[in-house]
């Protein structure tokens, strides 16, 4: 949360030519409501059960730099999914400058609460072992910019494709 995953993800697409996908943005338009409404009407559990789905309708698709939410790693089934859709990249940042940014969006649903701050750092420990676990790669966006960001990760992505393909 806060990483720079829309944004970088974008700039990456633009570097390799491919379509940029967001799993929010496929949520939305499968549920047909936006996130906050989603998470107002069928919870967090909910929430999930739709981002898996749709997490799965992407194996099999070529050409995409795909943005998922953070918590796409709290169900383990999505685990073995997210490596079937492609290489996976953890794009990382100072807690501080995550929490930061997230601050500027009083829209998200998981820190809508008395201590967000509170709730974030709580969401970001026990998610990070789950990012490691899930990832090819890490990137730390920390005093980067996008652009650089996205080459890092372009350049990432390509050693996790080469290791691959050795095994």
């Amino acid at each position: 949360m806060g990483c720079g995953k829309s944004s970088v993800g974008r700039r990456l697409a633009h570097l390799t030519g491919h379509r940029f996908v967001d799993t929010d943005d496929l949520i939305i338009e499968k549920s047909g409501m936006p996130i906050p409404a989603l998470f107002a009407e069928q919870r967090e559990d909910g929430f999930r059960q739709i981002e898996s789905q749709v997490l799965a309708d992407l194996i099999g698709v070529c050409g995409i730099v795909l943005a998922t939410g953070g918590g796409i790693v709290t169900r383990p089934q999505n685990l073995p999914v997210l490596h079937d859709v492609g290489i996976v990249g953890w794009l990382d940042s100072d807690p501080d400058l995550l929490f930061e940014r997230v601050s500027r969006n009083q829209r998200r649903p998981l820190l809508q609460t008395g201590d967000p701050r509170a709730t974030f750092d709580q969401l970001l420990a026990s998610r990070l072992e789950l990012y490691e676990s899930a990832s090819d790669f890490r990137v730390d966006s920390s005093g980067r910019t996008h652009d650089e960001a996205a080459r890092d990760i372009l350049d990432e992505s390509m050693r996790a494709q080469a290791r691959r393909q050795q095994v």
